[in-house]
């Protein structure tokens, strides 16, 4: 037997690897080829590198493997495309991402994605999609990422996604999705990231939820939820993100909620019918830095301590019915003075008495919106709000203020809105108010001010100050 007969098979199956791995790396460039076909809008020329000039690996926008030279990223997120997605994108085995986020990609989610077994993620948010979640994504058993927000999707979340094990992050908000939140999502326990806000999901939030105990950020507002919310959700150490407003949710707070969230960043919960108490127990999540529970039917006295909330920014407590009509229960302002990031601190339309602690004017240089009105607020307005520097919206109406306009207001620089109207102010308006150049309308009607003019409802323009006075 001659040599060249001992290793012809060994060339013969070198030859046939050869042709397998360029009939592989064909298969990828038709692939992305006929997904270049239905891209209709390119206006950043990205694609112009898709030609046969260069290996498909070097076109714009893709990464490939290094041993077997096959695709394995689609990225052109943020890229203006407009058009349709392509089926044959499943044949490209090899993808591990696909990324096509902020562009205008209209049609449906090609079922044949489900043939990407080796998908790790899909962004596909900020689109046009239309249609039903493709079921077939559930054969995608490595997805870690499913992000699908601000698309025109309908239907429900197909039951077939129990199976995706590994799933940490399943973003579905701003969609017009139907039917209730699946129970079994509660099974995904890998689970770190569950945004379904904004769409039109109904019925009560599952028991099952609890189970997600590597859960940090929950997202279910804006839609048709109702009933109460699981006590097990509440015991979710991990928790950072609690955001489930503009639903039908009612119940309690758990005394215990400041403890059960030692992580909790964000807390929203508006537009619901939560009653009861603000619990004591939230002095403790130092780590808040959103709170808002506005438009819910609350009660009782304010007595959460703030001052460890070092990265507070927004405080929105606005139509809460809290407050207990005992004079002075305005304490809790002392503790803001120590939240030196708080830029909103809304108020209003509550039952909230008493004299505002003068300890107002070292409240953070970075408030933007300071909104007291429609309390039962008394005694003079603090001269110190002069020193918050970065007000650009000012209300105090509706209470029962008394004594002059202070005149430090003149400092009040980015000042665009001023309303102290319905309160029991006297004396002249202060000239400084004609030193705030961004401020464009005042209303002070309804108290007992001079210095403008007098009669019903005089308008005055000065220097493109509007005044409204009775």
């Amino acid at each position: 037997m001659n040599t060249h007969s001992l290793y012809f098979p060994y060339m013969l199956l070198f030859f046939i690897t050869l042709l397998q791995v360029a009939a592989f790396e064909e298969g990828d460039r038709a692939a992305l080829q006929a997904f270049k076909s239905m891209i209709s809008h390119d206006p950043q020329g990205i694609l112009n590198s898709w030609n046969d000039s260069r290996h498909f690996c070097e076109w714009e926008g893709i990464t490939c493997g290094r041993r077997h030279r096959r695709v394995t990223a689609l990225n052109m997120r943020s890229k203006a495309l407009r058009g349709s997605l392509s089926p044959y994108i499943g044949n490209l085995s090899f993808l591990r991402e696909i990324n096509l986020e902020n562009n205008t990609i209209q049609g449906e989610i090609p079922r044949e994605f489900g043939r990407l077994l080796r998908l790790e993620a899909l962004f596909l948010s900020n689109n046009s999609l239309a249609g039903k979640i493709p079921a077939n994504l559930s054969y995608c058993s490595r997805l870690t990422v499913l992000a699908l927000p601000y698309n025109k999707l309908v239907g429900r979340i197909p039951f077939e996604f129990v199976s995706l094990y590994k799933l940490k992050r399943l973003a579905l908000h701003r969609n017009s999705l139907t039917g209730g939140i699946p129970p079994f999502l509660g099974n995904l326990s890998s689970l770190e990231l569950l945004s379904l806000g904004a769409n039109s999901f109904g019925g009560n939030i599952p028991d099952s939820l609890g189970q997600l105990k590597e859960l940090e950020a929950l997202g279910i507002g804006g839609n048709n939820l109702s009933g109460t919310i699981p006590h097990s959700i509440y015991n979710l150490s991990f928790v950072e993100i609690f955001s489930v407003p503009q639903n039908q949710l009612h119940g309690s707070l758990p005394t215990s909620l400041g403890l059960t969230f030692p992580n909790l960043k964000y807390f929203q919960i508006d537009q619901n019918f939560f009653s009861g108490s603000i619990p004591t127990s939230l002095s403790n999540a130092s780590k808040l830095e959103v709170f808002q529970i506005g438009k819910n039917n609350f009660s009782g006295k304010l007595s959460v301590n703030f001052g460890s909330m070092k990265n507070l920014s927004f405080l929105n407590l606005y139509s809460s019915n809290l407050g207990s009509g005992e004079s002075d229960e305005m304490g809790f302002i002392n503790s803001l003075a120590n939240c030196s990031k708080l830029r909103v601190l809304r108020l209003g339309g509550n039952q909230f008495r008493g004299a505002l602690p003068h300890s107002i004017a070292n409240m953070s240089n970075q408030l933007q919106i300071l909104a007291l009105s429609d309390n039962q607020l008394y005694g003079s307005i603090p001269s110190g709000i002069g020193n918050l520097v970065d007000l650009y919206l000012l209300e105090m109406e509706e209470n029962q203020f008394t004594g002059a306009i202070p005149k430090e207001l003149g400092k009040l620089l980015k000042l665009q809105g001023l309303d102290f109207s319905g309160n029991h102010l006297s004396g002249e308006i202060p000239s400084t108010l004609g030193n705030l150049s961004s401020l464009f309308q005042i209303f002070l009607n309804n108290n007992n001010l001079s210095g403008v003019g007098s009669g019903e409802a005089i308008i005055i323009f000065f220097g493109g100050l509007e005044f409204f006075k009775k």
